[in-house]
């Protein structure tokens, strides 16, 4: 190592564009439950990126949600309807309509210009 050398850490970055065009793939593609899913992985990602804080393998979606108001002080009117949201989608067993999707991907962007200051939309 030189004298002038860093050990520099990578850059950490949430690509909103690349998260966005992913789930216009999903979306044209038939896949709600799917797209509505990633929905929720953009919220981890994002809170991961901007707080440092993952979601553990052993947490659930409700316990991460939880951890996230609690230490991060998300306000729990956006956060736990949401979440709620995700699960009845997700483990609810049946297929969701694009009007549930509009509904969850609001719901994020509401999540999501409370910690970015800007919104998060898609047109599909």
């Amino acid at each position: 190592m030189g004298l002038f050398s860093r050990n520099k850490e990578p850059e950490r970055k949430f690509d909103e564009k690349k998260k966005k065009e992913n789930l216009k793939i999903l979306l044209s593609s038939g896949r709600l439950k799917e797209a509505i899913a990633y929905v929720y992985l953009i919220y981890a990602d994002l809170i991961k990126e901007k707080y440092d804080k993952p979601r553990l393998a052993h947490q659930t979606i409700r316990e991460y949600a939880i951890l996230c108001v609690n230490e991060l002080e998300q306000k729990p009117e956006l956060v736990y309807p949401f979440v709620k949201q995700i699960e009845d989608i997700i483990y609810g067993g049946f297929e969701p309509t694009r009007e549930q999707f509009g509904t969850t991907l609001n719901m994020f962007s509401q999540i999501y210009k409370d910690i970015e200051n800007k919104n998060f939309s898609i047109s599909y």
